[in-house]
């Protein structure tokens, strides 16, 4: 018997999901399923464009997109355990994040990058993207290895960013020490058992 994985909530910086590697998955069961149809809520709640696993406290190598934004317009991308190859090009756009809040930043990536994964159905899928889509695809795979679009700025932004960084710890800390939340290491066991449930060790 599978592990519920319960109602799920957006998590912000710098909570512990956000900044370590995810898991691949080895099971699709009805758990993963449920969770992929609550992602999509709370991302167009959010009004975001992509969700990464980890942004809501799951440990799973998966992410999610809709670049309209909204449940009844754009398709809804579903990537498991995606790998990316050939980047090529160079561009620079700002991005947002939805575990970081208010946040905006010029972000430098490859223009163009292929993509490997799963649909929730277990089709494969092989996209050679480029434009808007492979700039989410990059940043929601980023999240899947515990980094941010932060973790990617030039020097100079990374200093301006910082103050925004310790505001958002201020205030994770702050619910921990209310009751909130739980604290890291009871967070972190969390993600440990989900991950026992569903993933390879590797």
């Amino acid at each position: 018997m599978a592990m519920e994985i319960g109602r799920l909530q957006l998590v912000e910086y710098p909570h512990p999901a956000l900044l370590r590697r995810t898991r691949p998955l080895v099971k699709i069961d009805d758990g993963v399923c449920e969770a992929v149809e609550q992602m999509f809520d709370i991302m167009y709640e959010a009004g975001g464009i992509g969700l990464a696993a980890n942004q809501v406290a799951l440990p799973y190598r998966l992410f999610i997109i809709n670049l309209e934004a909204r449940p009844d317009a754009g398709e809804e991308l579903v990537f498991i355990n995606p790998t990316l190859s050939r980047p090529r090009g160079t561009a620079v756009q700002e991005e947002g994040c939805l575990s970081l809040p208010g946040l905006r930043m010029d972000v430098r990536r490859p223009e163009r990058v292929v993509v490997d994964a799963w649909s929730l159905e277990g089709e494969p899928i092989h996209l050679d993207l480029d434009g808007l889509l492979a700039r989410v695809v990059q940043h929601e795979f980023d999240h899947l290895e515990g980094r941010l679009f932060t973790d990617r700025l030039p020097e100079a932004a990374t200093l301006e960013a910082r103050r925004s960084l310790d505001t958002f710890r201020e205030v994770f800390f702050g619910k921990q020490s209310r009751g909130e939340l739980g604290p890291n290491d009871a967070l972190l066991a969390q993600l440990h058992q989900l991950e026992a449930a569903r993933c390879t060790t590797t």
